[in-house]
C-alpha cells in the first residue's frame, strides 16, 4: 500500500495489530498501534480490544488496566467486550482485589458493566467464601438496570450457607423472590442442608415444606440432611417420621437416613427399642446392609455388657 501511496487505514492497522497479538509480538503489537495514533488515526473500539486482549492473554493486566481507562476516557462507548475481557483476565489470573477496584471508578464514570462480567465476579467471590462482597456486587448489577439470573442468587445463597450464615442466606431467597426470581431446588438444598448442620433441622424442615409447596421435588439428599440432623440432635421420633415421610409421600427409600437412624438408636437406646425400630423400617420396605448389620451388632453387644 505504501508503494501506491495508500497509507494504511484503521482497520488495516487493526488487522496488523491483531496478526502480531496472537504470533505474541506484544511490543511489535503496540509499537504499531501507537504508530497508527501519531500518524492521526484515532483507535476505535475494535483497535483497542485488539491490543486489550494481547495483554491479557499474556498476563499483563497493568498495561491491560491502562489501555482500558484510556479507551474509557477517549469517550468511546463500546467498551463492553474489552471490559468483560479485561474483568474474566483479572479472575483467571487471581488479581479479583485489584479488579474489584478497577470496576467500582469505572461505574462512577458511568459504565456499565457487562452482565456476564458480573457474573464472572460473584463466581469467583463465591469461591473465595465472600459472600458479603458477591452480594455487594449483586446490588450493583442491580443498579446498573441488569436482572440476576436464578443461577447468581443461587451461588451468593449457597456460599453464605457454606459459611455458616443461614439468615444472609434467607434474606437472600427473600430478595430473589421479590424479584420475581423462583427459587429451585439447589436454593432449598443448600438452605435445608445449612439449617440442619447447624442443629436447627426443625427450621430446616420448615424450609422443605416450602419447597413442596412451591413445587419442588425433595430427594435422598434432602431426607439424609434432615435426619441426620434430628438425629444429632437426639429427636429421633421426628427422624422416625422423616423417614416414613418419605417412603410413603415421595417412595424415597433412603438408607443413609435409615443407617443413620439405626445406627443412633443402636447408641442411645435400649437393644429392645432398636429392634422394634428394625421391624418398623421392615414393614416400610428397607432392606438391612452390612452398615445397618454392624449398628444392630453393636446394640446387641452393648445390651450384653
Amino acid at each position: 500500500m505504501p508503494h501506491r501511496r495508500v497509507p494504511p487505514d484503521l482497520v488495516s492497522h487493526t488487522i496488523l495489530i491483531d496478526g502480531l497479538c496472537k504470533a505474541w509480538r506484544l511490543k511489535d503489537a503496540r509499537r504499531m498501534f501507537d504508530r497508527m495514533v501519531q500518524s492521526g488515526l484515532c483507535p476505535d473500539a475494535v483497535a483497542y480490544s485488539v491490543l486489550i486482549t494481547g495483554y491479557c492473554n499474556e498476563g499483563r493486566l497493568r498495561e491491560a488496566r491502562s489501555l482500558l481507562m484510556e479507551m474509557v476516557g477517549s469517550g468511546l462507548s463500546a467498551v463492553a467486550f474489552a471490559l468483560r475481557v479485561v474483568i474474566e483476565a483479572h479472575v483467571k489470573f487471581g488479581k479479583l482485589l485489584t479488579c474489584l477496584n478497577m470496576v467500582a471508578p469505572l461505574r462512577k464514570y458511568g459504565v456499565v458493566i457487562p452482565s456476564q462480567s458480573y457474573s464472572c465476579l460473584i463466581g469467583a467471590l463465591c469461591n473465595e467464601m465472600r459472600p458479603n462482597a458477591a452480594r455487594g456486587l449483586l446490588q450493583w448489577m442491580i443498579e446498573d438496570g441488569h436482572s440476576p439470573r436464578l443461577q447468581m442468587y443461587n451461588m451468593i445463597v449457597d456460599c453464605f450457607c457454606q459459611c455458616d450464615n443461614p439468615k444472609e442466606a434467607l434474606d437472600v431467597k427473600v430478595e430473589m423472590m421479590s424479584r420475581e426470581v423462583k427459587p429451585d431446588y439447589d436454593t432449598y438444598r443448600s438452605l435445608i442442608t445449612c439449617l440442619c448442620r447447624l442443629g436447627r433441622s426443625l427450621d430446616g424442615q420448615s424450609v422443605m415444606v416450602e419447597m413442596i409447596e412451591s413445587g419442588s421435588r425433595p430427594n435422598e439428599a434432602i431426607c439424609a440432611a434432615l435426619v441426620c440432623g434430628f438425629c444429632k440432635e437426639g429427636d429421633l421420633g421426628r427422624a422416625e417420621l422423616i423417614v416414613k415421610s418419605f417412603v410413603l409421600d415421595f417412595q424415597i427409600h433412603c438408607n443413609e437416613s435409615y443407617n443413620e437412624l439405626m445406627r443412633t438408636y443402636c447408641e442411645t437406646r435400649s437393644t429392645g427399642e432398636s429392634l422394634a425400630l428394625q421391624d418398623r423400617m421392615l414393614e416400610l420396605g428397607f432392606v438391612p446392609n452390612s452398615e445397618t448389620c454392624r449398628s444392630i451388632i453393636y446394640g446387641l453387644s452393648k445390651g450384653a455388657g
